[in-house]
């Protein structure tokens, strides 16, 4: 390879006047990362800041060196197996993601490369301009966090943490279409509809607050005793749904015995003692050709029943 020289009259190729200061003004002054380099991909040129990018005093500390002076192996050896297809093809490569470890953290950089020709209109190297784009990055990434906080609230409970009103009709209605198309008469899901026995008398003698841990109490409970397949929601003051998949008609009638048991066993403390809170619960299970209003209506119809019928059991 030909010798560099580290003098500042050094450029590319011959210049004119006109050309030479253009380049100069880039060098000093380009936010963006600049650089030319021979056919063994050594740098020829570099701006000011692709040498504050790498940690080097001046951008002639860079000459007759490359990427792999300065860059981890897989990033420097990704950078030359680009410029070597440039090179082959005499075709640029634009907007290239680039990631690049730093102690500080991750840097991200969107990149374009270009061949680079002399007067003669022949490829001698590859030329380049990079923007670092790791503000943009890190702001993506905080909006994307934004997002998800803002679907998430969208969906959930605040009070309970379980799903909300909105998202069970959503998922119920995507329940009924799945199982709708499906071929197998035999697989389908169940509801549970589920109501706190006597919550008004613990408002009306304990406090809304004391209520407040009777309804996360419940939550709780459902959330521990249910599969990570089922979805648990809470839909009214102290009302809740259950939806669980690929269920039939038994084994839902032993998963809502289940939960009326698991909380019947659990005292809530409220003042100077502990209280005994029941719930009760009406079930349904899907039938093809039934729509929300109807699936829904019908485990409601065996909720009262159980209420009727004294509380604190299942009705199906």
């Amino acid at each position: 390879m030909e010798e560099v020289r580290n003098d500042e009259s050094v450029y590319p190729v011959e210049r004119s006047e006109l050309d030479r200061l253009c380049l100069e003004m880039v060098r000093e002054y380009s936010c963006d990362t600049v650089y030319f380099k021979d056919k063994n991909s050594h740098f020829l040129w570099n701006s000011k800041q692709h040498a504050a990018q790498v940690g080097v005093e001046s951008a002639e500390d860079m000459l007759g060196k490359c990427d792999f002076d300065f860059f981890p192996e897989t990033f420097a050896q990704a950078a030359r197996n680009i410029e070597i297809e440039i090179m082959r093809t005499g075709m640029p490569r634009l907007n290239i993601a680039e990631e690049l470890e730093r102690p500080s953290g991750k840097a991200y950089f969107l990149a374009s490369k270009y061949p680079f020709y002399n007067e003669k209109n022949e490829i001698i190297g590859t030329w380049g301009i990079s923007h670092n784009i790791t503000d943009q990055k890190s702001l993506e990434k905080e909006l994307e966090k934004s997002n998800q906080k803002l679907q998430r609230l969208a969906r959930v409970d605040d009070l309970t943490g379980l799903y909300n009103r909105r998202y069970f009709y959503e998922t119920l209605d995507r329940m009924i279409s799945i199982y709708e198309a499906r071929k197998d008469d035999n697989l389908t899901f169940a509801i549970l509809a589920i109501d706190i026995d006597g919550m008004k008398y613990i408002n009306d003698q304990y406090g809304h607050p004391n209520g407040d841990d009777v309804l996360r109490m419940v939550a709780s409970s459902l959330i521990c005793n249910t599969k990570k397949a089922d979805s648990s929601f809470r839909v009214g003051g102290d009302e809740f749904m259950i939806l669980v998949p690929d269920c039939d008609k038994k084994s839902a009638i032993i998963l809502a015995n289940k939960l009326a048991c698991a909380i019947a066993d659990t005292r809530v403390p409220m003042g100077d003692k502990f209280e005994k809170i029941t719930i009760s619960l009406g079930l349904s299970v899907y039938e093809k050709g039934m729509d929300v209003s109807e699936l829904i209506s019908s485990a409601d119809r065996k909720l009262y029943k159980s209420k009727r019928n004294g509380k604190n059991q299942v009705s199906f």
